[in-house]
Formats: structure tokens, C-alpha cells, sequence
């Protein structure tokens, strides 16, 4: 599956792997090393530099359509969306299962896809997971979409798990899982195996929210 880095400058990082927090991955084909982040393996806030726990929030920069690691005071100062002004906005958490999808209707050639309004290129956009990174293709209307916060909330499509609304920071995540397991042509049982882990993560956090 070859295909171009997506437009609109969407950077997809690996968030399956630790990173070192303060050196963000400069493409969306960089696999970054694992790294102790600091002092005892922990990660920080890209913005002030203090501890983040395991389960943290992240930041969009709007900028470079990257996500930075978030501490809880950085969390609570960015929560209304006029705090981060044109540069950052919260993930958001929600994940909310939406009935009545059928995979049928897209005529889509892959099995995922997730949609997100790009405020700053005045539009959808639409990505797939693939072990390149992903792959920017052609947006479609979509009703759902008008629910999504735009930037930082995804409409998440597969053929066998339905669609969903979720953080954009899940859809790096499939992204990376995606890049990091496929083997071969087809992907093979690991990605498989990997990806219906997500879909029943998803389905875990939706229910103990």
C-alpha cells in the first residue's frame, strides 16, 4: 500500500512506543527510539516540563498538527479552547459507538478510515492507517462529522467494528500500532490481532466512562 504523506500537514506520530517528550518525531515515517524520557523512565509536559502520569492528556499544536504531552495544570489551562489561542486545543475524551453505520455505503478499498475537520484547511479530511503512516484520500460529506470538536475529535470508520467518535490522539495510535505490526502483504495475524485489541480497548473505555 503506497501512498503520500497526508496534506494539511497532519504529522502521525507512533504513540505505541516511549519517546523522549521534549524531541518530537520530524516525519510521519520516523519510528522513534524507545527512550527513558528523563529521570526514571518518566515522561513530561512539553510545555512546562513537569511529570506526566501513564494515561496522560495531550495538545494539538495546530501549527505542526503534532501532539504534545499535557500535565494536569497544562490540562486545566487549555480546557477552554480561547486559552490555547491559534496554536494548541485539548484532545478531548470522549469515544461514543454510532449505530446505523453500514461499510457497504463508502465503497472505501481499506478497512479503517477516520475523518477530521481541519479548521485550518476549511474542510474533512480523510486518512487510513497503513504501515507507511497514513495516507491522506478523498473526504466525503458525512453528517456525523458535524458533531465532531474540529481538530481534535475523529469519526473512526472499520468494516468490522463500526464507527465511533474519537480523541484524535486514538487514531495516531492505530496509526503507529499499524506501522509498528504489519508484515508482509496483507498485514498479517499480529496487526490483525492488534487493531481488534483496540476496537475492544475502545469499547472498555466507553463503558467505564
Amino acid at each position: 500500500m503506497s501512498g503520500k504523506t497526508p496534506t494539511g500537514g497532519l504529522r502521525l506520530h507512533d504513540l505505541t512506543r516511549r519517546r523522549r517528550t521534549t524531541t518530537p518525531a520530524t516525519t510521519p515515517a520516523t519510528t522513534p527510539a524507545p527512550d527513558d524520557g528523563g529521570p526514571g523512565g518518566e515522561e513530561r509536559c512539553e510545555l512546562c516540563g513537569e511529570p506526566v502520569p501513564e494515561g496522560h492528556r495531550h495538545l494539538l499544536d495546530l501549527t505542526t498538527r503534532e501532539l504534545c504531552c499535557a500535565c494536569r495544570a497544562c490540562q486545566v489551562l487549555f480546557d477552554n479552547a480561547a486559552a490555547g489561542g491559534t496554536q494548541y486545543r485539548l484532545v478531548p475524551r470522549r469515544r461514543e459507538r454510532q449505530d446505523g453505520f453500514t461499510w457497504s455505503g463508502l465503497g472505501a478499498p481499506v478497512r479503517t478510515v477516520f475523518l477530521v475537520r481541519d479548521s485550518g484547511a476549511g474542510r474533512s479530511v480523510m486518512y487510513y492507517p497503513s504501515p507507511a503512516g497514513a495516507v491522506a484520500g478523498p473526504a466525503w460529506d458525512d453528517p456525523l462529522m458535524k458533531l465532531l470538536e474540529p481538530d481534535v475529535e475523529a469519526l473512526l470508520l472499520d468494516r468490522d467494528h463500526g464507527a465511533w467518535i474519537v480523541p484524535l490522539d486514538d487514531c495516531y495510535r492505530l496509526v503507529g500500532l499499524v506501522r509498528s505490526h504489519w508484515r508482509g502483504l496483507t498485514g498479517g495475524p499480529a496487526v490483525r490481532e492488534r487493531i481488534a485489541r483496540f476496537f475492544t480497548d475502545l469499547s472498555d473505555d466507553r463503558s467505564s466512562a
